[in-house]
This record gives structure tokens, C-alpha cells and sequence, in this order.
């Protein structure tokens, strides 16, 4: 054969084994995608009834009221203030847990020994628009859970803190399970799409991976550490990260220990993502190394198919710390516990303004 054609024949095996890669690569992109969709179904039955029966209760209150009720929604539609809306199904849901255990999170334990969710967050990212939300939720929310034996019998229903939820499950993917189901109870059946829950003490690992995250200290923590002082401004190390994230200082007469936790939780991750963006620049590796140094420490739901296409969404989305936000409600001190209690309105604003879209 002749040099040209053996170069000819080079290159079109070359372009056909691109063209067998980005093929597979849109395969795999699609069935991550369906695959998250699948993790929902379940549930979007079951939001679109929560939200229509609580907006018709809203409805019926206004009316004995004597307000104007406003616009007829059709089916699948919620009446709002006056305005019809519709639940945007262009979001993807994620549930993202940072667990407090003494054990290896990907340790199978008893119920009520799996450690406890304390921190809660609700990642929703916007396909179409290209944005990526994230809601705070206070470990201390008081909702119902479900409560375990140790053999693993369901008991019953109680009143409680959201965080202790994860505690009676396994520890792993049912504890993720059950606060998966109990989170989106609590905003009234939103379909959750996949979650992800990391031991805190993983943040140290993390944080040096990307170099340090600079903050200032917005909480005086120098009972923990001397240089946490209030105000200073530091990069933080792996252990001084873990500090900043993880204490409370629930020894103080002051209520809303937790809530100014996760003031500087917010202030952390959005500097680490900010950071994470930089470093990669420099390190396109970056990703690689960050997730094989959390899956040390990690139980998710995500498969290797929905990270694909996640990554490729991602990618475009946008994100400030003004796309942080947190359920608003009261705290109540009871004997050495505090209990969050929510506030109802604020958070039916939250769910409109965040998971639905406005259509009359």
C-alpha cells in the first residue's frame, strides 16, 4: 500500500474512532440523563397533587376571606397570588448531606447509630437557564421522620429534628433514602433527582486538594482555634476548615447556634467553588482528583452515566453567593436542644420563586 494511502487510511480511522467515542458519549449523556429523570418519577406525581391541594387550600382561605381568588388554574397549573405557575421541569434536584459520624460513613450501622445529617442542602440546577440554586436547610427544622427498631422495623411517625432522620436508617443509601423522602415532604413532594452525602471530616482532604480556601472570620471560633478569631482573614488549612465548617457553639445562651453555622458554611463553599473554578484553569485534573478524594468519603446515588451528563450541564451554569439561600423560620430553645421551626408563608414563596414558573 501506498504512504499516502496508508496516511489516508490513518487519519479515517482516526476521525471514525472520534466518531465512535462522541457517539457513546451522547449515549451515555442520554441515559444519565433519563436515569435521573427515572430517580424523580416516583415522586412528581405526588408534588403536583402536595402543591395543587396546598395552593386550593390558599384558594378556599382567600375566598372566606373575602379576597379575590384570582385566575382558574388548569390541571397540572397552581393559582398563586393572583397568578398561575407551573412546575418547571427543566430543574434537576440534588440532595447534598455533609453527615457527622464516628464511624466510616460507608460503614453499614444500626438505626439510630447511622450519625446525623447536619447540614442539608437543596442543589437545583436549571438546564435550560443554565443556573444553579442552592437552599440551605437547617438541621434543626422540625418535621416528621420515621423512626426505626434496631432490627430495622418501621416504628411510627414523630415530630423531630430533620437531621436525626439519617440516623435511623443504615447509615448509607437508605439513610440517604429517608431524608431524600423527608426533605421533599417538607417541600411538599418536589421530585428529588439523586443525593449525595459526605462525612464533614472529608472537608479537610478537600479543602487542601485545592489549596487553602481564603475567608474572613465571620464567627469568633477562637476557643477552637486561637487564629479563627473574629475578623481575621486567613487561607484556611485542611483542619482549620474542618473547625470552621463543623463547630457549634451550643454552649452559649445565644439561640441560633446552628443558624450561624451555616452562615459561614455558606461563606466557605461559596470560596471553595470559587477557588475549585480558579485551580482548575491551572489543573485541568482538578475534578478528577477532588472526586476521587470524596468518593473515599461519599455515598451517592449518582452513576457514572448522570455525572457525565451533570458535568456537562455544570459546566455552563452560573453561581454566586446570592444563588445561596436559606428557609427562613424562628428558633425555639428547648432544655439543651434548639428547634427550627419554619416559616410556613416564606417557605411557599421560596418553592414558587425557586421549582415553578409563572404562565398566566
Amino acid at each position: 500500500m501506498k504512504t499516502g494511502k496508508k496516511i489516508l487510511l490513518v487519519v479515517l480511522v482516526f476521525l471514525l474512532a472520534v466518531l465512535l467515542v462522541l457517539f457513546a458519549f451522547v449515549l451515555y449523556r442520554m441515559k444519565g440523563k433519563a436515569s435521573l429523570e427515572d430517580h424523580a418519577a416516583a415522586l412528581a406525581g405526588e408534588q403536583q397533587a402536595d402543591m395543587a391541594a396546598l395552593m386550593a387550600r390558599q384558594a378556599q382561605e382567600a375566598e372566606e376571606a373575602g379576597s379575590d381568588v384570582g385566575k382558574i388554574p388548569e390541571e397540572g397549573q397552581v393559582a398563586y397570588h393572583g397568578n398561575l405557575y407551573e412546575y418547571n421541569d427543566d430543574l434537576l434536584t440534588f440532595l447534598c448531606l455533609g453527615v457527622d459520624s464516628r464511624q466510616d460513613i460507608q460503614k453499614e450501622k444500626l438505626p439510630g447509630k447511622g450519625g446525623q445529617a447536619d447540614t442539608i442542602v437543596l442543589a437545583v440546577m436549571d438546564q435550560k437557564a443554565k443556573t444553579l440554586k442552592m437552599i440551605n436547610i437547617s438541621r434543626d427544622t422540625m418535621t416528621k421522620i420515621r423512626l426505626y427498631d434496631t432490627s430495622g422495623l418501621f416504628l411510627y411517625e414523630e415530630e423531630a429534628q430533620l437531621a436525626l432522620q439519617y440516623a435511623y436508617g443504615d447509615g448509607k443509601e437508605f439513610s440517604c433514602e429517608l431524608m431524600e423522602q423527608a426533605v421533599s415532604n417538607l417541600f411538599y413532594g418536589i421530585p428529588i433527582h439523586g443525593y449525595a452525602a459526605i462525612d464533614v471530616k472529608a472537608v479537610a482532604s478537600l479543602n487542601d486538594a485545592v489549596g487553602g480556601v481564603e475567608v474572613t472570620v465571620i464567627e469568633d471560633l477562637s476557643r477552637f482555634m486561637p487564629e479563627l478569631a473574629l475578623g481575621n482573614t486567613l487561607t484556611l488549612t485542611g483542619r482549620q476548615a474542618l473547625h470552621y465548617v463543623q463547630e457549634r457553639q451550643v454552649e452559649t445562651e445565644e439561640l441560633g447556634a446552628n443558624s450561624l453555622r451555616m452562615e459561614r458554611q455558606k461563606q466557605y463553599l461559596s470560596a471553595f467553588i470559587a477557588k475549585v473554578k480558579e485551580q482548575t484553569r491551572k489543573d485541568i485534573t482538578l475534578p478528577v482528583t477532588l472526586y476521587s478524594t470524596a468518593s473515599k468519603h461519599m455515598i451517592t446515588s449518582i452513576t457514572a452515566d448522570q455525572a457525565v451528563y451533570l458535568s456537562t450541564i455544570a459546566l455552563e451554569c452560573t453561581f454566586s453567593m446570592e444563588d445561596m439561600v436559606s428557609v427562613r423560620g424562628t428558633v425555639e430553645k428547648q432544655d439543651v436542644y434548639e428547634e427550627f421551626h419554619i416559616d410556613e408563608q416564606a417557605l411557599y414563596d421560596l418553592i414558587i420563586q425557586v421549582f415553578y414558573r409563572q404562565v398566566g
